[in-house]
């Protein structure tokens, strides 16, 4: 696919360059209105495609065929003035002045199926344009726009290259649903409803390579011209039930009338692992063991201070390792060096831009190659894209968005549920794999140790699970202008996704050896079909601009897997080659699925009207017919919202301090129906055998049970906002309250245990949820040589329960209306530190157990004592940036943060003193020094000893573990510098050249004792120190 791709964009260069005819030099300067030089500024030729940039200095030099020479046209175009143009009448030298374009100077804002400018929005709307995005590798768009937009919520659930992100809108509302963000490149919808890829799966050796992909990792980020955010009904109506959850338009690159561009940028990144796990070499594993072995002998025996049993009374304590064997032990084999490393990412993009006023080209080709700081979970991808415009005569345009990706996967063995039996992948065997024995034995196979449940994690690596995804988004594109105002488009939309992935399981895998290897092959595939045609209006009316769409939507979805398996090899050598040599043909397994088609109908129109461009009232709605719903198919969800330009009024049209102030006022409903097909269907499946006289019949049973009066879960939303501009923009920014609330709640009711898998989809329930907004940017210097600016984007919400589901009995600790995501249990007090230490309340309890706090002080520790102990959503979502230019330098560096959330500590489950206590083999924390015991009766972390308590709490959580998780992540510095333009010499062969420096994940600030206050989920995917050296190129 790569070949023909580099085919394609060599052909279209050649084209493009073969049109470039040079006879005649004309040169000249380009000038703004106030005699300044403007850069950038494209210079045609009208009819053809020969044409040129200014450079740095305004000037410019472009070769014309003789024949131009006397009818020739120059034209001269840049964003935000107003195009001239000028007859070339043999002249050798042109000059102009362009003077600026006050419309145009006014900041377009992609919305639903078209444009507006930033004034006249009265939604709300937050953008980022990309020039404002670190220019630097990365995997997916969405990870460089953590705290970028106010309201943008992204935490990464797995740093593993291509790895998944939790992405929402203002908060989490659905608690058991998607609350994902509704994706629009180009106009259209891609929908975030899954991947292609097959899962593996087995009775007997559980789920390996649980891989969490992020859908838009097959997208070049550098590909990307703006992103434009919906975050209130009035805004994301026009989408209807796919906005649920805000919508995030990303428009692509376009080519521009001028001489053909070429750019290119490179990068090499060295990646190092964060400070990760502190794990025990093996003296101080042979030492722990031993201590709390002794300590919990002494324990086990009631010998003080557990107990006042005589010493001599009982047999002496043998410890599990003999002072010989610890002075020899040494530092014994890091596991974490074995299976982690430093890793590169290597990035090439080249892209090329041209066109004339009839015909404009934007082509890409993208490499990035991952070598991921954990072996086996390399990643690369390759990606094109082609973006066309043709007009077709003077009233009809064609477009054409097309972008091919290819993503090459290996899978390590990490995330959850990711090793099989084993129940350890090969992080967490790493992890907890015994210091004390190397790699292989005496017979050169891989070590073993007692726990059967830990395999050697070396063993890991050899391990081959592989997958290629390919995937390809076509948008052609019609618009006929039918009259001035009048225009008609039809886009087709197409989202072909297909995955095939290899897994052999090697028969020297500790557990493998039962089944003595295994091999699958998975096949699978997602096409999103997307069919839309609808008309704009736009004209001047009365006092004021009318703006209108209206139109119609077809929407397809399909998803297919096929996969097979096969156990018992006598080799390894072929691995999944060849699955057919399988020996024990009764665990061959052969399965295929097709979903069922998830088909919407929708019908949309949006009608804006600005009166004296400062009064603006906008009416949205959308009709969505859904295949999910047997009955109630149809839903109609309106939006309404209004502004007022208040510095546009007379009393305010001079002031000196605000540039800009406007009002905004929004209401409005959208649905969801962001759950199964199947959920509403009674479903069967086979495999079951009856038992009729004597004879065993095969036969189907009820696998589900379908609710057939299923509806659409509906967001109602309230937004005020106020745009604001002060000293001619200096500052600027807006500000927004809102509320959202979430009814009758896409969820599952309870069944008595034999009806089939226990549950039925209903709706049940509503929640809430309350926020602020605020985003600012200043322009703190711009004097010419020397600009800085600050951008800080600030968020923070409450969701909330409003109805709980009726069928479920809640505790009489949690409230009705208490916070989604609350945690609950009971409080501590540190650890008990001696028998005089234990509370009445705690009678029985030893030193070294937790000491639990008997929060209503009746006594007794039980239901009553459990308490609110903390939320795992953050109260604030922080992002604050600035950049520095001085002359050919540029500075940039971003923080982002979340702050007033809580999290368990990831590390807690190796504190565990009885695991390693009971075990010879598992390795731990070089923390468990801090465990209690009688020679560390200081110490802060629970002892050996069980405590009686523990089975009292209901809820099984208590806070000695929950922390503050409060965090403000240093997430890039970029130091850049554009190279002289005296550089390249009269020909100027290179138009401009920079040089850059960008360092990624340099610093976390927090309180977090975890390993990383983002990742809490237990055994994380490590990040990774990134530095990146990289150049960016402009012929």
């Amino acid at each position: 696919m790569s070949r023909k791709l580099l085919f394609t964009i060599t052909m279209l260069i050649t084209a493009c360059y073969s049109l470039q005819a040079q006879q005649k030099v004309i040169n000249g300067k380009v000038t703004d209105e106030n005699g300044s030089e403007l850069p950038g500024v494209n210079v045609l030729l009208k009819g053809t495609s020969l044409g040129t940039v200014t450079d740095q200095t305004g000037s410019y030099s472009l070769s014309v065929p003789e024949t131009e020479n006397t009818s020739g046209i120059l034209t001269f175009s840049f964003i935000g003035y107003l195009s001239e143009e000028i007859a070339i009448n043999n002249q050798t030298a042109i000059n102009i002045q362009l003077m600026p374009d006050i419309q145009t100077l006014s900041e377009v804002v992609v919305v639903g199926y078209g444009t507006q400018r930033r004034e006249d929005i009265s939604g709300a709307v937050s953008s980022v344009k990309a020039a404002d995005l670190p220019q630097v590798a990365n995997t997916s768009i969405d990870n460089l726009l953590q705290g970028r937009a106010a309201g943008l919520n992204l935490t990464q659930r797995s740093a593993q290259p291509g790895g998944g992100l939790t992405v929402n809108i203002r908060g989490a509302i659905s608690p058991n649903g998607n609350n994902t963000p509704l994706y629009v490149i180009d106009g259209v919808p891609v929908l975030n409803n899954g991947t292609s890829e097959p899962s593996l799966t087995d009775s007997d050796l559980g789920y390996y390579g649980g891989i969490d992909r992020n859908p838009l990792s097959s997208i070049n980020p550098s590909d990307i011209e703006s992103i434009d955010i919906l975050k209130d009904a009035s805004a994301t109506a026009i989408y209807g039930s796919a906005a649920a959850n805000g919508v995030v338009l990303i428009t692509t690159k376009r080519g521009k009338a001028g001489a053909v561009t070429t750019e290119y940028r490179g990068s090499y990144t060295i990646q190092s692992p964060k400070d990760y796990y502190n794990l025990m070499n093996a003296t101080e594993f042979m030492q722990q063991q031993n201590r709390l072995a002794g300590d919990k002998y002494l324990y086990d025996n009631g010998i003080a201070p557990y107990g006042n049993t005589d010493p001599s009374s009982v047999g002496a304590f043998v410890p599990k390792f003999t002072n010989e064997q610890i002075q020899q032990a040494g530092v014994g084999t890091d596991w974490l060096d074995k299976v982690m490393r430093n890793g590169s990412i290597q990035e090439h993009n080249i892209s090329l831009s041209g066109g004339t006023d009839k015909a404009k080209l934007y082509t890409s080709f993208n490499y990035y190659n991952n070598k991921a700081i954990l072996e086996n979970s390399d990643f690369v991808r390759y990606t094109g894209r082609i973006n066309l415009e043709q007009k077709l005569g003077g009233r009809v345009k064609f477009g054409l968005n097309l972008t091919l990706s290819q993503i090459n996967n290996k899978n390590a063995s990490s995330g959850a549920n990711a090793g099989g039996v084993e129940k350890y992948n090969m992080l967490q065997s790493a992890y907890a794999y015994s210091p004390t024995v190397g790699v292989y034995d005496n017979n050169g196979n891989y070590t073993k140790t007692f726990d059967p449940l830990i395999t050697n994690p070396v063993a890991f690596l050899s391990i081959k699970d592989k997958t290629r995804t390919s995937r390809i988004i076509a948008s052609p594109t019609l618009e006929i202008k039918v009259t001035d105002a009048l225009k008609a488009n039809v886009v087709v939309g197409i989202d072909k996704q297909s995955s095939t992935r290899n897994f052999y399981l090697p028969r020297a895998v500790q557990n493998a050896q039962l089944p003595q290897g295994m091999a699958q092959l998975g096949s699978g595939s997602l096409d999103n079909y997307t069919t839309e045609a609808y008309l704009t209006y736009d004209k001047k009316v009365g006092l004021g601009n009318l703006s209108l769409v209206a139109g119609a939507g077809y929407y397809n979805s399909i998803q297919e897997s096929f996969s097979l398996q096969a156990v018992d090899f006598f080799t390894d050598a072929l691995d999944y080659n060849n699955i057919g040599i399988g020996a024990n043909k009764d665990k061959a397994i052969m399965s295929s699925y097709r979903s069922p088609n998830a088909t919407k109908i929708s019908q949309f129109f949006r009608a804006n009207y600005s009166l004296l461009d400062k009064y603006i009232i906008t009416f949205t709605g959308r009709r969505d017919g859904s295949s999910t719903f047997p009955k109630d198919k149809y839903g109609f969800f309106p939006g309404i919202s209004a502004a007022w330009r208040l510095n546009q009024e007379d009393f305010l049209k001079s002031s000196p301090l605000i540039s800009d102030l406007k009002l905004r006022a929004g209401y409005g409903t959208v649905g969801n129906d962001r759950i199964s097909p199947t959920n509403a269907l009674d479903l069967y499946e086979s495999g079951f055998y009856y038992l009729i006289g004597n004879t065993y019949y095969n036969g189907v049973t009820l696998a589900q049970v379908g609710n057939q009066n299923l509806t659409w879960e509906t967001d109602v939303m309230i937004n005020v906002g106020i745009d604001f501009g002060l000293w001619s923009d200096r500052i600027s920014g807006s500000l927004e309250i809102y509320q959202r609330t979430a009814k009758d709640l896409l969820d599952f009711n309870k069944l008595p245990s034999n009806n089939a898998d226990g549950q039925v989809a209903a709706n049940v329930g509503s929640t809430r949820s309350r926020g602020f907004e605020l985003s600012v940017t200043s322009r703190n210097i711009d004097n010419g040589s020397l600009r800085w600016s600050t951008t800080l984007n600030l968020s923070t919400f409450k969701s909330y329960w409003v109805e709980r589901n009726p069928q479920v009995a809640l505790p009489e600790y949690i409230g009705a209306n208490d916070p989604i995501n609350a945690v609950y249990g009971w409080r501590t007090d540190g650890i008990i530190t001696s028998t005089a230490d234990v509370p009445d309340y705690m009678a029985g309890a030893k030193p070294g157990n937790i000491k639990y706090i008997d929060d209503n002080g009746d006594g007794e520790l039980n239901s009553e004592d459990v308490v609110l102990l903390g939320n795992t959503s953050p109260k604030w979502n922080i992002g604050f940036g600035n950049t520095v230019s001085y002359k050919n330098f540029d500075l940039n560096f971003f923080f982002y943060g979340f702050l007033g959330q809580s999290a368990f500590n990831n590390y807690s489950g190796f504190y565990d003193p009885l695991r390693i206590a009971n075990s010879n083999s598992q390795n731990t924390l070089t923390d468990v020094t801090n465990i209690w015991t009688a020679e560390n009766p200081t110490g802060t972390l629970p002892g050996v000893a069980s405590n009686p308590y523990s089975g009292n709490n209901p809820t099984g959580t208590h806070d000695f573990y929950l922390e503050k998780a409060s965090f403000v992540r240093l997430k890039n510095i970029t130091l850049g510098y554009r190279l002289p333009d005296q550089l390249w010499g009269s020909k100027k062969f290179i138009q401009s050249a920079r040089i850059f420096l960008d360092v990624q994940n340099l610093a976390v600030f927090s309180n977090y004792k975890g390993y990383d206050p983002e990742y809490t989920e237990v055994n994380p995917y490590p990040q990774a120190l990134s530095t990146t050296f990289g150049v960016n190129l402009k012929f």
